[in-house]
């Protein structure tokens, strides 16, 4: 066990760096306006994904070693299809999508689809190092072609980052295919139970991922819609920093998760879960303190002088970054114990703050109103949680005050996690 979660947190570690560096590529070298154009894209891609991950996503790996591969991927790839179409018609209809990448957000998104289905096959079969391996890989492959079509083609447009992710998402849903494509003789049409399963299972499981996407990226239609692709673009490179913060609380998230789930001790669960919390919310703050003492000429240095407004940009985000970090840690424990219910409200009153907030804030404050937006909506999230969980715990408010004690109880854990693993 502590084998999976080391490398499933080093493989979450090394694409974080390799999309910091695409991210630098992708700013320095396209701006901010075609930026702008690569998150729309982006966004798309992900809004589509979102809705095909029903039937193609977590319900895989439940159902993965429950039923027959074969009759579970002729499932997932009608669904990809079947449900992605319409969704991407929408957002074409509505225009969200940049001008002149629209077939590439529909042919991406099913790709990635695809990519999404080998990932979760790979899970639900217990291949972590595989699943990490291709994720780490894909990650790789983008950065390689990016750099191949920067520097050495000087290829300075949006459709050079587009043509990064074919050649990624081509080749590593190839791979995937030929790793878990079953005998021909096995597959036949699926049995409705197990897609009447499927549905219930999934669909549960991205209500809550399909709002907190609309939680975290809504803001980037509206500075679209009220400002331009070039404010967007400046945004999304503040956003995308100011998030690799996560990178510390979804690491504590996976080892907290890890011992709830294995655990049916009612007291141990809600202690261990704050000490989590609390040493999360320190090393996260130290982060945030760091990241926004940065100078501003630094980010100018790096970037380029468009992007001289990211510090008043991560500055208004990083106390929606702290409430995330310690919401990640109520969300695993809810998880763990059976409760994941209080997960998708939480989302759903993000959303409200969201959508109320971006319409009236973003106008008026443009980068500064959305990065403010966006931390309301994460805070009301948190907030839902922590009284949900103050109420199921019976435990005071003051408990929440870190002490030494609490780093203490969390180096035990991790060293029997060693021990055990």
């Amino acid at each position: 066990m502590l084998r999976n979660l080391l490398s499933t947190t080093a493989s979450r570690l090394i694409i974080a760096i390799i999309n910091l560096a695409i991210i630098w590529i992708s700013a320095r070298y396209l701006g901010a306006e075609i930026l702008g154009t690569i998150s729309l894209i982006i966004l798309g891609i992900s809004i589509i994904q979102l809705v095909t991950a029903i039937l193609a996503g977590s319900s895989l790996v439940y159902q993965s070693s429950r039923h027959s591969i074969a009759e579970l991927l002729i499932i997932a790839w009608m669904w990809i299809i079947i449900a992605g179409t319409p969704i991407w018609f929408i957002l074409t209809l509505l225009s969200l999508i940049p001008v002149g990448f629209t077939l590439d957000v529909l042919l991406l998104s099913f790709l990635g689809s695809i990519i999404t289905v080998n990932q979760n096959v790979f899970l639900g079969k217990e291949k972590l190092n595989l699943f990490n391996g291709l994720a780490v890989l894909q990650s790789i492959i983008v950065l390689i072609a990016l750099v191949m079509f920067v520097f050495v083609g000087k290829w300075y447009e949006a459709d050079a980052y587009v043509s990064a992710q074919y050649i990624s998402m081509g080749l590593l849903a190839s791979i995937g295919i030929v790793i878990n494509m079953p005998p021909l003789k096995d597959f036949r049409i699926p049995r409705m139970k197990l897609v009447t399963e499927a549905f219930k299972y999934g669909g549960y499981l991205q209500a809550a991922s399909i709002m907190q996407l609309f939680n975290y990226r809504l803001s980037y239609y509206l500075i679209e819609k009220f400002f331009d692709r070039a404010t967007l673009g400046i945004f999304s490179v503040g956003v995308q920093i100011a998030e690799s913060i996560w990178i510390i609380s979804k690491s504590m998230a996976v080892l907290l998760y890890s011992r709830l789930s294995n655990n049916r001790d009612k007291e141990y669960s809600v202690n261990l879960t704050m000490n989590f919390i609390k040493i999360t919310s320190v090393l996260t703050l130290i982060a945030i303190v760091v990241i926004v003492l940065l100078p501003e000429n630094l980010f100018t240095l790096i970037f380029q002088s468009e992007f001289r407004e990211l510090t008043r940009v991560i500055s208004s985000l990083s106390v929606g970054i702290l409430a995330v970090a310690i919401s990640l840690m109520f969300s695993h424990y809810f998880s763990g114990t059976g409760k994941p219910i209080h997960n998708t409200i939480s989302s759903g009153i993000g959303l409200v703050f969201t959508v109320i907030l971006g319409f009236t804030l973003i106008p008026v404050w443009g980068l500064t109103g959305a990065g403010i937006t966006a931390s309301v909506s994460y805070i009301g999230s948190m907030i839902y949680q922590l009284i949900v969980f103050k109420h199921i715990s019976g435990i005071s408010y003051r408990s929440f005050i870190p002490s030494r004690f609490d780093f203490a109880k969390v180096k035990t854990e991790v060293k029997s996690m060693f021990h055990t693993g």
